[in-house]
């Protein structure tokens, strides 16, 4: 049996440490993603609102959808990580 000694709990609390903080980066980036993805969709969304032209209309609704798509697939990306 082993026996545990107070330098085995520090290196316990370095990784429980160094996990927090892969776990905090972690949500900030899922954070800053969603945000910069919020505002491109908003933009995109404008942008067919103003537009008057119904192939414009056409054009930006397809990129937003693609958009939408391309960003949840790096959301299910990031929280693979």
């Amino acid at each position: 049996m082993t026996q545990l000694t107070p330098d085995h709990f520090e290196v316990i609390d370095s990784n429980k440490a160094r996990r927090h903080e892969i776990k905090k980066t972690n949500k900030q980036k899922l954070h800053d993603l969603f945000i910069d993805t919020n505002n491109q969709l908003n933009k995109l969304a404008n942008a067919y609102n103003k537009a008057s032209n119904l192939d414009f209309k056409n054009l930006y609704k397809n990129k937003w959808f693609e958009l939408v798509k391309k960003q949840a697939k790096r959301i299910e990306i990031l929280k693979r990580i």
